[in-house]
């Protein structure tokens, strides 16, 4: 059904982390941390001596904080949280930096150390946090100027050895049929039932109506324990009319999938039109029909 209702549209009628200042005084400033995620296989009690680099490769110097937050996240969005305390979103207590700030100057790299000191009660299986480095103001805040902060982080991972349970599930994939707007919708959803993150490697096609290839995209997304993770391969820029092949694949533990699904990419005021002319058909003929 639906690719008869296809043929007759078709006859009818696309985390290194930087952060930037808006204000125009302060695009010089820019600072990069390097790598955006660590990832640690511990044994409770042990201790581990690590370092990341932050770069500027903006025009001015500055100084900056470096300290630990919790790392969580928000719905199936994966949307950050920072604040909240969840259970294994602890990993940021078992860090220790060697100082708590810094100076750089333009151009330079420089490397910020740190132990990682595991507990020895710490449980099996995952744990969660984040580091990051701020940027300071370098002059004091006079009248109605606002020196403005900036912000980079890495996410740890962190597995204490132990009872580790990996338990992924697919749990489907989402790519609404009638699409009316850029995006062009294109979600995986997978679970975690197990204690443990794990890696999803998630790839996408799209095709046009004649086989031609308008889009992929490959991604490696982390879905932590007792969460389910939307992974988006959206396509940003498809052309406002026509009809699509989806193809996904996704692979993560022992499970491999393999998905197709088609899209029909049609601006609602289409719709609306063709309302319009069939409405106006139908008053015509009675119209007429009264005058018979």
């Amino acid at each position: 059904m639906q690719l008869g209702l296809l043929a007759g549209l078709l006859a009818f009628s696309l985390l290194p982390t930087t952060a930037f200042a808006a204000d125009g005084d302060d695009i010089v400033e820019s600072i990069l941390l390097s790598p955006v995620s660590k990832r640690y296989d511990v044994k409770a009690g042990s201790s581990r001596s690590d370092t990341f680099k932050i770069i500027n490769d903006g025009r001015t110097a500055f100084d900056f904080v470096v300290y630990a937050r919790p790392y969580s996240v928000n719905d199936e969005s994966y949307q950050p949280d920072f604040v909240s305390k969840a259970q294994n979103a602890d990993a940021y207590k078992w860090v220790q930096f060697d100082q708590p700030s810094y100076h750089v100057e333009a151009g330079q790299t420089l490397e910020v150390k740190y132990t990682l000191r595991v507990p020895a009660n710490a449980t099996p299986g995952g744990h969660y946090g984040v580091l990051f480095a701020e940027t300071q103001p370098n002059e004091q805040v006079t009248g109605n100027v606002v020196k403005r902060t900036k912000r980079v982080g890495a996410i740890l991972y962190v597995t204490v050895d132990g009872d580790i349970t990996t338990s992924g599930k697919f749990e489907g994939s989402d790519v609404p049929f009638f699409q009316f707007a850029a995006p062009l919708k294109i979600r995986q959803r997978v679970s975690n039932g197990g204690n443990t993150d794990f890696t999803v490697n998630s790839s996408v096609r799209v095709t046009d109506a004649f086989g031609g290839l308008k889009y992929k995209a490959d991604k490696e997304s982390a879905v932590l324990p007792s969460t389910t993770r939307a992974i988006a391969n959206d396509w940003a820029n498809p052309a406002w009319l026509g009809v699509y092949k989806v193809e996904q694949k996704v692979k993560f533990l022992d499970t491999e999938r393999t998905d197709s699904s088609y899209v029909l990419l049609v601006p609602v005021w289409t719709y609306l039109v063709l309302v319009l002319l069939v409405g106006g058909r139908v008053l015509y003929a009675f119209v007429r029909r009264r005058k018979k």
